[in-house]
């Protein structure tokens, strides 16, 4: 086992398991005393186990995966990313939920030629056609009402999503985490149950385990800026969710993808939003993060053949990142 995998497997250690445990304790005390207790113990490297709730629980198995419960109640066992959605064998469309995926002929995406990854709200617009996707992913725990009611048009399609959000839905909406066949994703050294490393750490983990993660050479990116080339191991956000989509599908062996509505415009999405919904910061993430993202995943597919073809008519992006 290289060095980067045996560190992220060794989940739930006893500084963790402690920390939950004066976390949950915390609970009896007065609210402000409880919330300065809490922000201590889950400060960094531990940052990214913030906020989850107390009643759900997270054992891992011995091939890396979850069972998940929520105050005592299984409710699910994840699966692997290899085991997700099976061999890739045919091209891959990624259905992104900006404007002008509503200007694409959908019904091309019903004859089944094509693997079909929906993201975020998008089930919805692909139902309107009569279009399921072959796989689902989401991201922002944020976007757990999302999925909440997408969850009719995409009952039983695979979804991936990262632990967080899995433990909302845990809560909010239990019975759907058993619905459909659950892969849980992380963001690089922000995995559940394991501290995070300095950046000095994480970069030299990296080089000893073959270089899984491709690092912007000035900053490390906190997680955000770089690609992955073994997203079971940890992906960068990118700023958005196509990003994430992105490197899981190049990671399970796509060979040809194509884009449908990444406008990355911040003028709204394709589906109806929410009525609480989170306000777009693509504008202000644009040059900051995505396109410096994007310039890492050009850099790491260079000379791997791997095809991506950006659809949108609309993107800032430089038709150049995406030229193999």
């Amino acid at each position: 086992m290289l060095p980067l995998e045996a560190y992220i497997c060794d989940r739930m250690g006893k500084s963790i398991c402690k920390r939950l445990a004066f976390s949950q304790a915390s609970l009896k005390l007065p609210a402000c005393l409880g919330n300065l207790v809490r922000k201590k113990l889950w400060s960094w490297p531990y940052r990214h186990m913030s906020g989850f709730p107390h009643s759900v629980i997270f054992e891992p198995t011995s091939d890396g995966t979850w069972r998940l419960a929520n105050a005592g109640l299984h409710l699910t066992e994840t699966v692997p990313l290899k085991d997700w959605i099976g061999p890739i064998d045919r091209p891959v469309t990624i259905v992104a939920g900006g404007p002008s995926a509503r200007e694409y002929p959908m019904q091309e995406l019903a004859s089944g030629k094509r693997l079909l990854i929906a993201v975020n709200g998008v089930p919805t617009i692909l139902a309107e056609h009569g279009i399921r996707p072959d796989a689902w992913v989401v991201s922002d725990a944020r976007l757990a009402p999302q999925i909440q009611a997408n969850a009719v048009h995409a009952n039983g399609v695979p979804l991936a999503i990262t632990p967080k959000l899995a433990a909302f839905l845990a809560v909010s909406s239990p019975a759907l985490l058993s619905h459909h066949r659950i892969c849980l994703v992380e963001r690089v050294n922000q995995w559940h149950g394991v501290s995070s490393l300095i950046s000095t750490q994480l970069e030299d983990m990296n080089k000893e385990s073959g270089s899984p993660f491709l690092f912007p050479t000035t900053g490390q990116g906190k997680s955000v800026i770089g690609w992955s080339k073994r997203p079971e191991l940890g992906f960068f956000s990118g700023a958005t969710v196509t990003f994430t989509a992105l490197q899981l599908m190049v990671g399970l062996g796509a060979r040809d993808i194509e884009i449908i509505g990444m406008d990355l415009s911040g003028k709204g999405h394709s589906y109806v939003d929410l009525p609480d919904a989170i306000p777009s910061s693509l504008m202000d993430d644009f040059e900051v993060k995505i396109l410096p993202a994007f310039e890492q995943m050009h850099q790491g597919l260079l000379g791997t053949g791997v095809v991506i073809k950006n659809l949108s008519p609309v993107c800032p992006l430089p038709q150049r990142l995406f030229a193999s």
